[in-house]
């Protein structure tokens, strides 16, 4: 992509627009998170990858404008980029905030997945344990079947 292609203002205002879509996605994703029946959480990852697709390809193009300079003072430089589009300035720095609430919301929802995670492990180890302990007290056979109680004190006996 060139310069000739690439719209400072519209496509930093549909980057931007498409941050504030993605940052529903992921107070969606959180609020998941939060209830007991995360049953919606394989669609919201599916339409959160789709979400973060879209916004590479638009930082890609805005990237690739940004790489071919006006002048030799401005390459990489987005703010002497913007210097003669101010209402693409402010959908700029409206964009870097974005940006920032969205790595923000990720990283608690990192959080909360990973306590989902350890909880989940937790109560898997407590079942196992549970188990294991049947097995070893001769409740249950290797094959699954109940096994008669031989050896100990009869249940009603002192």
């Amino acid at each position: 992509m060139n310069n000739a292609v690439f719209d400072p203002i519209a496509g930093i205002a549909n980057e931007r627009d498409a941050v504030r879509v993605f940052i529903d996605v992921l107070r969606r994703e959180q609020h998941a998170l939060q209830q007991a029946d995360v049953s919606v959480l394989l669609s919201l990852a599916a339409e959160k990858a789709s979400h973060a697709q879209q916004l590479a390809e638009l930082a890609q193009a805005r990237e690739q404008w940004l790489a071919v300079p006006d002048s030799l003072e401005d390459q990489g430089d987005m703010e002497c980029r913007l210097a003669d589009h101010p209402t693409a300035a402010m959908a700029w720095q409206e964009l870097l905030q974005l940006t920032e609430t969205a790595h923000q919301i990720n990283e608690i929802n990192g959080i909360l997945v990973n306590q989902r995670l350890r909880y989940n492990q937790q109560r898997l180890s407590a079942l196992q344990a549970a188990a294991r302990g049947l097995h070893d007290n001769g409740l249950y056979g290797a094959n699954g079947q109940p096994q008669i109680f031989s050896g100990g004190r009869r249940l009603g006996e002192i």
